[in-house]
């Protein structure tokens, strides 16, 4: 039994029915490829013989009597593969704009938590004759770079199905009683926020050089960019439980060629196709805000104390759609990303995950719900404009149940008040980028899709022109 960190929990706490905090993932795979043919029979017994080298998917929450302490996972020896394993098969005409509004379906509902909390959906009826699948998990299960591992084990290097050993033989470990998890809420209750005030006491340089940077940031002509300080746009404002995926890709040899040329990294490179597309998206619906987008970009800091999960910040990025120039929306990028990774390092990696643990989680959960029910998000600026995530990806072909995966496009969830997130992944000399918004507060998705490799080859045209 393995008690979820207060960062972890709160993905179980602010979620809603209009707020669902699952991650989801969209592999294509080259169905009539595969070697000695793709079936569900094959890929159900793949999943049998492979369960319990992925934690995640045999693990099962358990909720503390009164919500007086963190969740708890729970091994769970009789996983029913029926209560996560689906079939669908798209209406005509087949195409990745069907495929979207599926995937933006699936999304739209929470999870049950009577159960793993994860699914695996197989979708053929694509027009290219590919077979999607489609996984769905609870980001506090697996967020990060941790879905790396699972890939790792549910994937093959060759179309050849791999062996792999038994499951160990494992104690059934008992659900815990009330009794037994309300004590244990009691000598947590004295012990984390000692341990906690501890170690915030213990970064007081830290805090200080924060505090000198939020002073020197008010008389800045560039002060940095704090939370709550993004500009209300058409992107932004309460959230309906409607999903729709948009998904796009670029080569990432021109992602790599513009960095190079103009010495920044691939993450810049992202953030500005992202700017150079919502300000075409904004300026056709006559909504560009007089000030820069603000994005929360995820960090990974580190491996969790569960297996499957890491350790993650985040630092918040301008979105320079004021400028015109994409050459300049880069090097913007690139500048403003340093800034906002000072501020982050200056707080600490950690401090704000230290910090959560001080909350009560019945706060910290009736504050979410009475924020969400009473849409307070409507009363201040938003957090952020949107998300946008770039993750690790394979750089190898790879084969799921003997089909060779062709693309892998990922989908982070939406937090409250921020109707986008735009996550992009490395995959076989590919940037595969997943889109996933509100369609009630962010209509055309595919128009932001379209911008981004849009914006990629401009850059490319700049690239070249200033090496000739």
């Amino acid at each position: 039994m393995e008690q979820l960190s207060a960062m972890d929990a709160s993905f179980l706490y602010i979620e809603s029915p209009t707020v669902q905090q699952h991650v989801l993932g969209v592999m294509l795979l080259d169905a009539k490829g595969a070697k000695d043919g793709f079936s569900r029979e094959r890929f159900r017994q793949m999943m049998e013989d492979r369960i319990h080298l992925m934690p995640s998917f045999e693990r099962t929450i358990v909720e503390v009597p009164l919500h007086l302490d963190h969740p708890y996972w729970v091994h769970d020896h009789e996983v029913d593969l029926d209560e996560h394993l689906h079939y669908a098969t798209l209406a005509k005409p087949g195409d990745l704009k069907a495929l979207g509004r599926f995937v933006g379906d699936i999304g739209s509902k929470v999870l049950p938590r009577d159960r793993p909390l994860w699914e695996l959906w197989l979708v053929d009826g694509l027009d290219t004759g590919q077979v999607a699948m489609v996984a769905k998990m609870h980001h506090s299960t697996i967020y990060g770079s941790a879905g790396a591992d699972m890939m790792a084990h549910l994937l093959d290097l060759s179309p050849d199905i791999r062996v792999v050993d038994p499951a160990p033989a494992i104690p059934i470990e008992p659900h815990p009683s009330s009794a037994g998890l309300i004590g244990r809420a009691a000598v947590n209750g004295v012990r984390r926020p000692a341990g906690v005030v501890k170690g915030v006491l213990g970064s007081g340089k830290r805090v200080a050089s924060m505090g000198s940077m939020v002073v020197r940031s008010v008389g800045s002509k560039a002060p940095m960019t704090l939370p709550f300080s993004a500009p209300r746009t058409l992107i932004n404002g309460r959230l309906t439980a409607a999903r729709e995926c948009a998904f796009t890709k670029v080569d990432f040899a021109d992602i790599k060629l513009i960095k190079d040329t103009f010495g920044t990294k691939v993450n810049d490179v992202v953030l500005a196709a992202v700017t150079s597309s919502l300000r075409d998206y904004l300026v056709t619906r006559d909504a560009l805000p007089s000030k820069p987008l603000v994005a929360s970009v995820p960090m990974n800091v580190g491996s969790g104390a569960i297996a499957g999960t890491d350790k993650i910040t985040a630092i918040m990025v301008p979105l320079p759609v004021q400028t015109v120039d994409p050459v300049d929306q880069l090097l913007e990028c690139a500048r403003l990303s340093i800034e906002s990774k000072g501020m982050t390092e200056a707080i600490g990696l950690e401090t704000i995950g230290g910090m959560a643990e001080l909350v009560p989680p019945l706060v910290m959960m009736g504050g979410s719900k009475l924020y969400d029910g009473f849409g307070l998000s409507r009363l201040h600026p938003p957090l952020q404009s949107l998300v946008v995530s770039n993750m690790p990806g394979p750089p190898i072909p790879l084969y799921l149940a003997g089909a060779q995966v062709n693309a892998v496009f990922p989908f982070g969830p939406l937090l409250p008040g921020s109707g986008l997130n735009i996550t992009v992944l490395s995959n076989m000399g590919n940037l595969d980028v997943g889109l996933i918004g509100c369609p009630d507060l962010v209509p055309d998705l595919w128009d932001i899709a379209d911008g981004f490799p849009a914006a990629i080859a401009e850059l490319k045209k700049q690239a070249l022109a200033k090496a000739t």
